[in-house]
């Protein structure tokens, strides 16, 4: 069967399917969160704050101009939900789903571009990968809501903690950060209860798919008691999140010690850390107030920040594995080692300049866009010249690239010109700039030249 021209362009092209797919889902649950029904007091909350929302949810930010909780009824919570399910799980994912379920064929290509989101195995059949995805995915949020609802239950309605479990679980496992509290978890920040599950599914879901899957098997034939060994890319993304995790723990400790956690016993003091440390990979949920730390954490955190999670996850960021190969990079430069490293194994090459690739792309963006976000924000009402709102602002900014969903507070006080432009840096965070550049790029490479060689001084 024949397709329209334009289809068939887009299933030739992944990275195309995957820009058009999220932009369509952004207007069309913007165009719903803006209707008057979705909010508690019938009144359309603008197109803009109602875009930046659904870009905030579908790629998975957290980012808020407005209190989901307080502004959204259910059927604009429903809305909100739906766009951080399918953002987590990403456009490809479910639109080859769909056509597999109408009985339509799926290029090669676009097989490739599903498979190497969630897999490195690439003979792992497309229809049993996306079984497992989903399954996976469901799962662990089911098992999270269900951990959740027996604290919620404690103390709101049953049929009101039900949805509030649900919520926050779909929510921290695609790390959305988005909550139905007006303070988010401040209030919650000793209740172990909802901190640790919820800071359980969004560890699980910024390790990626594969990393699950495979850890999964491990287990299973060690249980048999049967050899089992684990890829690299899961050996670098385990150590390199359990290494995160301790580091921003102890480095919020001892940053903070003088001032949040003075006033905290030490078993407060100790679970504020280690959330404060997990929600930097990109989750955006807060039990502290991000607008009351030290300029010190604010940088410490806007690093965690910038590393995110790992590749084929829920997580944004420049990736902890791709930390890993730069480290190693450089522990090969300074030993004067030819080949790059990583528990005795050789990292191909390709991977070497992708990582230095991915990072400098992240560096050039979030450079230009907080002189940018900057330049906007003098024209506004709202800009006092003072040294903790240029942090925020690139705080903001980070947040925004990284699609974490973390900021001091002056989200809703940007103007609808800066609103846009944290839009597109959502935007551009969850595709990633390789994929915007693959996306825009001419399909047909030009023709190889090579030029004289030249030194150029570096340092």
């Amino acid at each position: 069967m024949n397709r329209p021209g334009c289809v068939s362009r887009l299933l030739a092209h992944p990275a195309r399917l995957l820009v058009v797919g999220f932009a369509a889902t952004i207007l069309i649950g913007g165009t719903l969160l803006a209707l008057p029904v979705a909010t508690w007091d019938g009144r359309s909350i603008g197109v803009i704050d109602a875009l930046f929302m659904a870009t905030s949810a579908v790629c998975v930010t957290g980012l808020a101009v407005l209190d989901p909780g307080g502004v959204f009824n259910g059927f604009g919570q429903g809305v909100l939900l739906g766009l951080v399910q399918i953002g987590g799980l990403g456009i490809t994912t479910l639109s080859t789903t769909l056509l597999l379920l109408v009985g339509q064929e799926v290029s090669f290509s676009s097989q490739d571009a599903v498979q190497g989101s969630f897999t490195l195995n690439q003979r792992v059949g497309l229809g049993s990968l996306l079984r497992q995805v989903l399954l996976w995915a469901l799962t662990i949020e089911a098992l999270g809501a269900v951990i959740l609802f027996l604290t919620e239950s404690q103390r709101l309605p049953l049929g009101q903690a039900l949805w509030v479990s649900v919520f926050h679980a779909v929510s921290a496992f695609c790390n959305a950060g988005f909550a139905l509290r007006p303070d988010n978890l401040m209030a919650d920040r000793a209740v172990a209860g909802i901190v640790l599950p919820i800071s359980l599914l969004i560890i699980l879901g910024g390790l990626g798919f594969a990393v699950l899957a495979e850890l999964a098997y491990w287990a299973s034939r060690r249980w048999r008691g049967q050899r089992a060994f684990l890829s690299l890319h899961t050996k670098v993304a385990l150590t390199m999140t359990a290494a995160l995790l301790a580091v921003g723990m102890v480095g919020f400790m001892v940053l903070e010690r003088e001032n949040l956690l003075g006033g905290m016993d030490w078993r407060d003091a100790l679970l504020a850390s280690w959330f404060a440390s997990v929600t930097p990979r990109t989750a955006g949920f807060n039990t502290i107030d991000y607008g009351q730390v030290t300029a010190a954490t604010l940088f410490f955190t806007i690093v965690l920040m910038q590393i995110g999670g790992c590749p084929g996850s829920t997580a944004g960021g420049f990736k902890a594995t791709t930390l890993a190969v730069l480290l190693a990079v450089a522990r090969a430069r300074i030993r004067g080692e030819r080949g790059v490293r990583l528990f005795n194994r050789c990292v191909p090459e390709a991977n070497v300049t992708k990582a230095t690739s991915v990072v400098s792309l992240a560096f050039v963006l979030m450079t230009l866009s907080v002189i940018l976000l900057s330049a906007l924000q003098v024209s506004g009402s709202f800009h006092p010249r003072t040294v903790e709102w240029s942090l925020g602002l690139l705080f903001e900014v980070v947040s925004a690239l990284s699609t974490v969903g973390l900021s001091t507070g002056i989200t809703p006080h940007l103007n609808e010109a800066s609103k846009i432009l944290l839009m597109l840096l959502m935007f551009i965070g969850r595709l990633g700039p390789l994929t915007i550049a693959i996306a825009i790029a001419q399909q047909k490479p030009r023709p190889a030249v090579s030029y004289a060689e030249e030194q150029v001084m570096i340092g």
